[in-house]
């Protein structure tokens, strides 16, 4: 050990441990707060994505509801639509009801005066004015159900009608031919007649008026 310089190789050694010490201990804080700082910004960076993840969900999800409104809407207009159109379809048809019934049934009388016609005259040609006779029939009922079916539409009621169909076939052929002779029986009795006047004048008219009946 020497004195008067101040020197101690003890102290010395003590002293660079020392130094050794406090930069070891200086490193490893320095190493802690460089760790540190790393873990942070790890977690914010973390935090970050988090936040942007949740953001993006949520626009998803924002735009999920829009577009599903969208639809909504759509359908509902769409179906507004429809019910507009079956309600003027509806009214369309309830408004033609009469006009296109006294068509029907013009169409029922002509078929019938055609059967009539053609049933003395040509078989075949009254079986086809039969047919066209049960199809006007068909047709004046299908104009009732029609109504009928509509007019719930417009908060109204119908009920259809009797169907106005032909005869059988065969029945109508008898009337036809029954109604044909009494014509002819008419036709002939109001000849003689006629000739009967104007040969005898009013004297032979009273015996002779039922000769033909």
């Amino acid at each position: 050990m020497q004195t008067g310089s101040g020197w101690c190789p003890e102290v010395g050694v003590k002293g660079v441990k020392g130094v050794e010490l406090l930069l070891t201990r200086s490193s490893a804080e320095k190493l802690e707060s460089e760790g540190t700082r790393t873990v942070n910004r790890d977690l914010e960076r973390e935090m970050r994505e988090a936040e942007e993840a949740q953001a993006g969900a949520e626009a998803a999800m924002q735009r999920a509801a829009t577009a599903r409104a969208e639809v909504e809407a759509t359908q509902r207009r769409v179906s507004e639509e429809r019910e507009a159109s079956r309600r003027q379809w509806a009214q369309s048809v309830v408004d033609a009801y009469d006009t296109d019934l006294a068509v029907a049934e013009t169409a029922i009388r002509d078929a019938s005066d055609r059967f009539a016609e053609a049933a003395v005259r040509d078989l075949s040609a009254a079986v086809a004015a039969y047919m066209d006779w049960a199809a006007a029939g068909l047709g004046h009922y299908t104009l009732q159900v029609r109504v009928a079916t509509v007019a719930p539409t417009l908060d109204l009621e119908a009920t259809p009608g009797e169907r106005l169909s032909p005869p059988p076939f065969s029945q109508a052929l008898d009337a036809a031919i029954d109604l044909h002779v009494a014509a002819l029986s008419a036709q002939i009795r109001d000849e003689a007649a006629e000739e009967i006047h104007s040969r005898f004048g009013d004297n032979g008219e009273s015996g002779t008026t039922g000769a033909v009946s």
